[in-house]
């Protein structure tokens, strides 16, 4: 990361293959570390350093020579620095440059950039807020020509990036979803544990969903058996909550990979998120085939996690956790004084704000575990 910073003060003259080379070896260099603690370190390092301000106005002035790779590149660096390294870049001028970027190259972008772009958009909202009709349509075109030539990961990150841009799909055109359903049933079995996971989570809520065939439900379900192993713990949550939303492929998984997730929410359990264990209770009310694959240790594990996330749901977090709990009775047995009392905490915490369901589902959820109704509710 040093000698790309020294590149800038160095004198030497750096043109607009030379910006994007040296941003894209900049979050390499910075990403080396594999936990997230070591990229905000990393972060942290380029918001103090005086030259970091001084490449991002190399980007700025380079930014009407970019062609299609470089436009990409230089998109997804900015996005892994705002995202993973919380080294926020990108004002508001240089966002409007970098929209009419997308408008201008997306029809040059290779698959690889496509996906990287669309990854890129869901982290920079600045940008995305910049990008016109026009860019988007442009990028959705973009991304369903190369759609059949996508590798795994590019066919789970532009899905994946899809399923959080509005705009986007609604650009997307029937023979787009089409391709791009093809291409997650084309590559399923080469699919790693994340990718498997963001394919499932956006095709959950995407229209490319209604193109699987059933052979790609099964192709994909067995994905999710064959990775369920190695899935840490968002992608094991994303992965159970999204399969209790698809009926085709939770109804392709055969009886040992429900127990193949559950084995993985069990194992997960002690490092998920209060997301991530929402989503976890809230799939296995869904999904009778995995809870009842789940071991009494195993609803141990997810009520200690319960208590230990309680205090940081936020409002749906709450109101789910407490549906699904009383839902699961196997899971509310084994829920302690303690996770109780958190989870009480937790809905009259929450409970002014939520809507009408929200209130119906932790009044249902208080009642069936005989916790103290929020006094929200009562007045």
């Amino acid at each position: 990361m040093e000698d790309i910073l020294k590149l800038v003060t160095g004198g030497v003259k750096l043109d607009y293959i030379h910006v994007a080379n040296a941003m894209n070896k900049l979050v390499k260099a910075a990403k080396r570390g594999k936990d997230e603690r070591s990229w905000k370190l990393e972060g942290n390092r380029l918001r103090r350093d005086p030259r970091f301000p001084k490449l991002i106005d190399l980007v700025r002035e380079q930014c009407p020579s970019f062609g299609g790779r470089e436009g990409a590149n230089i998109l997804h660096a900015l996005g892994v620095l705002h995202a993973d390294l919380g080294a926020a870049a990108v004002d508001e001028a240089l966002a409007e440059q970098l929209g009419e970027l997308v408008e201008r190259k997306a029809r040059d972008m290779n698959e690889q950039g496509v996906a990287n772009s669309l990854n890129a958009l869901c982290k920079l909202e600045a940008v995305t807020a910049a990008v016109s009709p026009t860019g988007w349509a442009r990028l959705a075109e973009a991304a369903e020509r190369p759609a059949g030539e996508m590798n795994p990961l590019d066919v789970a990150n532009s899905l994946n990036a899809l399923s959080k841009l509005e705009a986007a799909v609604a650009a997307v055109s029937p023979t787009g979803w089409a391709g791009l359903a093809e291409a997650a049933e084309r590559t399923a079995s080469d699919m790693d544990p994340q990718s498997v996971s963001n394919s499932l989570n956006a095709l959950s809520k995407l229209d490319a969903a209604a193109a699987v065939s059933s052979s790609g439900w099964a192709g994909l379900a067995e994905a999710a058996e064959r990775t369920a192993r190695e899935m840490h713990p968002q992608a094991v949550g994303n992965s159970l909550n999204a399969l209790s939303k698809l009926e085709a492929a939770a109804a392709a998984v055969s009886p040992t990979g429900w127990a193949g997730l559950a084995e993985a929410a069990e194992r997960t359990a002690r490092e998920m998120n209060p997301q991530g264990i929402t989503n976890s209770l809230n799939a296995l009310c869904k999904l009778d085939a995995a809870a009842a694959a789940v071991s009494s240790s195993g609803w141990a594990g997810l009520a200690e996690a319960v208590e230990r996330t309680a205090s940081e749901m936020n409002l749906q977090g709450v109101s789910n956790s407490l549906d699904a709990l009383g839902f699961l009775p196997a899971a509310a047995a084994q829920l302690s004084p303690s996770a109780r009392k958190h989870l009480a905490a937790a809905a009259e915490r929450e409970a002014p704000n939520m809507t009408s369901e929200g209130r119906r589902m932790t009044r249902r959820g208080c009642e069936k575990l005989n916790l103290k109704i929020p006094s929200a509710f009562l007045e």
